[in-house]
């Protein structure tokens, strides 16, 4: 050692104050690279706040993308290793966001490690142990039934964090269900699947035969949930099989099964005709101590529309959530979001598609899709697929390649860095679709919930931000699918979108004026105007893009989250109390659940929680709450003794309930499209699933304001399809997929459904019998005795032409401006109102 380094390592040896706060640290202790050397102003402002309340157990802090978040993180996580909290932990929702952090930690000079890629046994690093450096680390390492970090119940040793911080919390909440969850699919194990499955075949008839029949075809797209009575009973036989297949053959039950095999009684069972899932009522995140008892845990996000599912799902505290620290700066790139069919009818999907990809012989465009049969439309004109094998390498190229090609990546709305160059167009092709059965499920239980509305506004918005990602990026970005320009079509959901959000939709949206009517070619000419501007960056639409964005918060209003945020806490004490099987507790916190929800489209799901919950302590009150839920929510589980009481059901106006639901839209082209999306699954043909066909004549009965039910599916008994209006009861049995005459068995279900309309009703004369079928000629070995009439493929055909001419007049004026007699009128001229509906689209059987 040379004099000089002797002297250095002496000099360093004396005692010196021990610097925690963040700015200090990184203006006096790190060496950054050249232009690395400073904090935003931001920055400075959150880690002020944070130092403030660093004593804290749970802090939630929120940051705009491309704002620094990730440095902020870094150093909040720098700062407590030298207060001496440590070991502090680093977790990324995927391993693309590890090396994306681990390198920028090198630029700062923060002392960072990770996990090496070996297929043995996972050593932690050393200076992570010594609290010396910060782990950079997937969330899957912690969370899951063979954690690194230990479970409680498994032989691996506990281990402490001091210091733990989530990044892009709302993923990784969603990782945290589905690593505590165990899927069986059929493909993989069909042995598992047919001997879970039959355990609870009986009870699945009763909840719906159709459905029944559906699951053992095989159809994905049948889902039900086991009765939780039935669950409970056969809990025994469910925990041999699964102790029995516990091996690496079969991953989800070998990596996830420590989190949930001993707690089977507090989880919920769905079956498809493909999967079973196994999945808890609450993510038992108890069950990994490095996770609940860490020191401190931080827990950053762009945004918090969600943020009471981190109380709930991961128990974070509630005045974290209540009191994020939030000094978002609207310092986001210019993004112009455009929706083509709104601005003309007639543009169909094939030009949209057409169009990006004359854009992208100069520039990288993205789409997200919901499914497989969307991308394969995109792959099959060209673009490239990115899946979980290259999605990696591929986006990394998009990135460091300056390459026009089309990129399609199915159901991944998040955890893409899209920055720059490796996307200016994005395209949102179709509502997002849930992944899990129970999400599935979700969807059908709490139709309309504003919950449940809510949670898809936010996928949305996620899949919008892949885009931008920085203060100086820019992007346009393209909506197409008739279902997600119904949602965002709907004044309701609005407010369930961020201030900037809402008002780059309005603008962007509604580039048209709303009573405005174009030339498709004028209206494609707008549009490709507007892309031009912003992709050019042109100084004049980034300054109206800033003013656009900075008064946001002031012109747009979000839904008040308040009562989500109590429910949220009263639902993970009840949890709780649930472990405990704690009776009095779960009654009193359940009583204070159903005052908040009273009167709302979840009143029932909850009530069935509340059954769910206390069956196992008291079958016969439980019984009674389940059969509450079924009557205010038909798609919940059919109780063991429900039986339907014969009385008269309410039916209101025709009128003002079309009138109301006409105002549901933004403007006209908005109703056309939500019609068109209907009438696409309104067809005869062994194509279309036949439960999509029934939702399809259940919405147009919604729409033109009759009260529209599916009384097989909702209570497995009655006709598919059942509206009830001023004037008549029509009792609609659908045969979409029919190629031939109409059957004798076609006949005899038509007949068993009136009989169990004049079991269930009181006024017969009110009834209409219909079935839904191609052909309007009987078999001759059946017998109709004159009860009911058809609709044909020809009256099919009609009614879906004068619908669609129908919306098409609503839409030349704003859906709100319409007065009930105008509407009337209209209805009156496309023969769509009850009694002219019978007359012009109902005809006689042949025999």
């Amino acid at each position: 050692m040379g004099f000089f380094d002797r002297k250095m390592k002496e000099y360093s040896a004396k005692p010196k104050e021990i610097i925690t706060n963040p700015i200090e640290i990184f203006n006096k202790s790190l060496i950054q690279q050249p232009g690395y050397d400073f904090l935003r102003g931001n920055q400075t402002e959150f880690l002020n706040l944070w130092d403030s309340r660093r004593k804290d157990t749970d802090i939630v802090g929120l940051m705009d993308t491309g704002s620094g978040k990730t440095l902020t993180g870094l150093l909040m996580l720098y700062s407590k290793l030298k207060e001496g909290v440590g070991p502090a932990v680093y977790l990324c929702p995927d391993n693309q966001l590890v090396e994306q952090v681990y390198q920028q930690a090198s630029l700062y000079g923060i002392p960072v490690c990770k996990f090496e890629l070996t297929e043995s046994y996972q050593q932690f690093p050393l200076e992570y142990e010594n609290g010396e450096a910060i782990l950079i680390a997937n969330f899957d390492k912690l969370f899951n039934g063979r954690s690194v970090f230990g479970v409680i119940g498994n032989d691996r040793e506990i281990k402490e964090i001091g210091a733990l911080l989530i990044d892009d919390a709302h993923e990784c909440v969603k990782k945290a269900r589905q690593k505590a969850s165990i899927k069986i699919h059929k493909k993989e194990n069909e042995q598992l699947f047919a001997n879970l499955g039959n355990l609870f075949i009986k009870d699945l008839e009763i909840q719906g035969r159709a459905a029944l029949s559906g699951i053992i075809k095989g159809e994905s797209s049948v889902i039900k949930q086991i009765p939780y009575w039935d669950w409970q009973n056969k809990l025994s036989s469910v925990t041999k099989l699964l102790e029995d297949n516990n091996n690496i053959r079969n991953s989800d039950i070998f990596f996830n099964s420590n989190l949930i095999l001993d707690e089977l009684d507090n989880c919920e069972c769905y079956i498809s005709g493909t999967t079973i899932e196994i999945t808890p009522i609450m993510i038992p995140y108890y069950k990994i101590p490095a996770f609940n008892k860490a020191q401190h845990r931080f827990i950053l996000s762009a945004t918090l529309n969600n943020g009471f599912s981190l109380i709930s799902d991961l128990g974070i505290d509630e005045n974290a959530v209540k009191n994020p620290i939030n000094v978002n700066t609207i310092s986001l790139g210019e993004r112009l979001i455009l929706a083509p069919k709104r601005y003309n009818k007639e543009i169909t999907d094939l030009e949209i598609r057409q169009l990006c990809f004359e854009y992208a012989k100069d520039i990288n465009v993205v789409v997200i899709v919901p499914n497989s049969k969307k991308s394969e439309i995109w792959t099959n004109m060209g673009a490239d697929l990115l899946n979980s094998d290259n999605v990696v390498e591929e986006i990394n190229k998009l990135k460091s390649e300056k390459i026009g090609r089309v990129c399609v990546v199915q159901n991944r709305y998040d955890g893409m860095d899209l920055l720059d160059d490796a996307c200016r167009l994005l395209v949102i092709d179709g509502m997002p679709t849930k992944e899990s059965l129970k999400e599935k499920i979700e969807m059908q239980y709490r139709e309309n919930s504003m919950l449940v509305n809510m949670k898809r506004a936010q996928t949305i918005e996620q899949g919008l931000g892949r885009g931008v990602r920085s203060g100086t990026d820019h992007c346009v970005t393209i909506l197409m699918g008739d279902d997600l320009l119904s949602f965002i079509g709907k004044n309701a959901n609005k407010p369930l979108f961020s201030p900037v959000i809402q008002t780059q939709l309005e603008f962007g949206v509604n580039l048209v004026a709303r009573e405005e009517v174009l030339d498709k070619d004028i209206a494609i000419g707008y549009m490709k105007e507007a892309i031009k501007e912003c992709l050019e960056a042109n100084d004049g639409w980034r300054t109206f893009h800033k003013q656009l964005v900075n008064s946001a918060e002031n012109e747009f209003s979000i839904v008040n989250f308040d009562n989500l945020i109590d429910l949220s806490v009263l639902e993970n004490t009840l949890f709780e109390a649930k472990r405990k099987e704690d009776l009095p507790n779960i009654d009193k916190i359940m009583r204070g659940i159903l005052t908040l929800v009273a009167k709302s489209n979840d009143e029932g799901w909850y009530f069935q929680l509340y059954a769910q919950l206390i069956h196992s302590l008291d079958s016969t009150r439980a019984s009674d709450l389940q059969i509450i839920a079924k009557e205010l929510n038909t798609s919940l589980l059919r109780p063991l003794n429900f039986v339907r009481s014969k009385k008269v059901k309410n039916y209101g106006s025709q009128i003002p309930n079309f009138k109301n639901k006409v105002a549901e839209f933004d403007r006209g082209t908005d109703l056309v499209i939500y019609v068109n999306n209907i009438l696409s699954t309104l067809e005869y043909s062994p194509d279309i699933l036949y439960k999509d066909f029934e939702t399809s004549v259940k919405k147009i009965g919604e729409f033109l304001g009759f009260v529209s039910t599916c009384p097989d599916k909702e209570f497995n008994d009655g006709p598919d399809n059942f509206w009830r209006t001023e004037n008549f009861d029509f009792v609609i049995e659908c045969k979409n997929n029919s190629l031939n005459n109409i059957s004798r068995d076609e006949a005899n279900q038509m007949t068993a459904s009136i009989r169990w309309y004049k079991a269930v009703y009181t006024e017969s004369d009110r009834m209409v019998g219909v079935i839904l079928h191609k052909s309007n000629i009987v078999a001759q070995d059946a017998h109709i005795n004159n009860e009911f009439s058809v609709i044909d493929l020809e009256k099919l055909g009609l009614l879906k032409s004068n619908l669609r001419k129908f919306s098409m007049e609503l839409s030349h004026k704003s859906p709100n401006s319409w007065t009930e007699s105008e509407l009337e009128e209209k209805l009156r001229k496309y023969s769509l109102t009850d009694k002219t509906f019978r007359e012009k689209y109902i005809r006689n059987i042949r025999g």
